[in-house]
């Protein structure tokens, strides 16, 4: 009787032991933030590449990475020898032109001196008809050669008029060689003019490619150029688009200064969905300095979608299908269903359902 006693005791004793024990939490009241997850990097507000028009050879860079530079300073120069002879060129046609354009041109001299005889001509030929119709008035000639003497006049008007149309004509044709002349130095110039690269405006110069000696063709980057304020270039996944809206705070982290958080706003979302990475550009200017400017960092961002506090929170490892909870209740286990509320990666809001008295199972 005694053996059978002690093995009772036993067995009880190791069923207790085994039993599982429950363990509980309740939920807390805290300050929960919602917001969509964003990756990217920092890229100047704005920004040019700095190209050249025609090719050439570097023969001066006069900046370097790291410079500020102001609008219209000198860049970069080149060399191009085809250039410098298209200038010599036109500056040889141009003052070959020009003196076609005045009175001692050869040619219009010509032109002048032969209507000057015209006009004299004419003048005599005139007088002639005059006096040739007033003796045809008083029949003291005959019509015949009042004929000669009339047509004589209209071939010297005639003459006159072909020779002053002749000289308008050199005028004009000299007037526009001149022209194209100076239409041909002038692109020529401005060819040339394109070996001395300036700033487009004031920035920070950020990345020089080319340097003396090396060969430039038409639209090659030579340099980056952009704002000294950086701006933090996000992409979002295209299902979180509806919750994205301007002015919603953003923060920022990033491996270079890891123990930092810098707060941001949105800006600008962009119209185009990114179809290889089926995600959405958005801008975010930041609200506080970066320790360095530096281009092309990457950042990691949380943009604020909202905020509340005083909340009555639970883990969402504690959440079952159907938004239930498994809740104690007089020593009772019972499914509970919950209103969700904001929620962030570990934990959510409770709406209704529960209160900060209530005895959860975590399992």
């Amino acid at each position: 009787m005694k053996y059978f006693c002690c093995l009772l005791f036993i067995s009880l004793l190791f069923w207790g032991c085994g039993k599982d024990k429950i363990k509980e939490t309740q939920p807390e009241i805290a300050t929960l933030t919602e917001a969509v997850y964003a990756s990217g990097t920092l890229v100047p507000e704005s920004e040019y590449r700095v190209m050249s028009v025609s090719d050439g050879i570097i023969t001066a860079v006069r900046i370097k990475a790291g410079d500020q530079v102001q609008a219209g300073a000198l860049l970069f120069s080149l060399s191009n020898a085809n250039l410098n002879a298209n200038v010599a060129a036109a500056q040889q046609l141009l003052d070959k032109t020009r003196p076609l354009t005045t009175d001692a041109a050869p040619q219009l001299r010509e032109l002048r001196n032969r209507l000057q005889s015209a006009q004299a001509k004419m003048r005599f030929d005139s007088l002639q008809h005059q006096r040739f119709s007033s003796l045809m008035a008083s029949e003291a000639i005959s019509q015949r050669e009042f004929e000669q003497a009339q047509l004589q006049y209209e071939s010297s008007q005639r003459e006159v008029s072909a020779l002053q149309q002749q000289v308008r004509q050199v005028n004009l044709n000299s007037a526009l060689q001149a022209q194209q002349a100076e239409n041909q130095l002038r692109i020529a110039n401005t060819s040339q003019q394109n070996t001395q690269l300036k700033s487009f405006g004031e920035g920070l110069v950020y990345e020089v490619f080319k340097y003396p000696g090396d060969m430039v063709y038409p639209n090659q980057p030579l340099a980056i150029i952009g704002s000294k304020n950086l701006i933090a270039k996000l992409m979002i996944d295209e299902t979180d688009l509806g919750k994205i809206k301007l002015g919603q705070v953003v923060l920022l982290t990033m491996d270079a200064f890891p123990d930092q958080i810098f707060h941001a706003e949105i800006t600008r979302i962009y119209p185009m969905l990114n179809r290889v990475e089926q995600s959405i550009r958005v801008d975010a200017v930041l609200s506080d300095p970066l320790p360095q400017t530096m281009y092309g960092l990457n950042v990691e961002a949380n943009i604020v979608i909202r905020e509340e506090t005083n909340a009555l929170v639970i883990p969402k490892s504690l959440l079952l299908p159907g938004d239930s909870v498994l809740v104690m209740t007089d020593k009772t286990e019972h499914k509970v269903k919950i209103q969700r509320g904001v929620e962030d990666a570990q934990r959510v809001q409770v709406l209704s359902g529960l209160d900060k008295t209530s005895r959860l199972i975590l399992k």
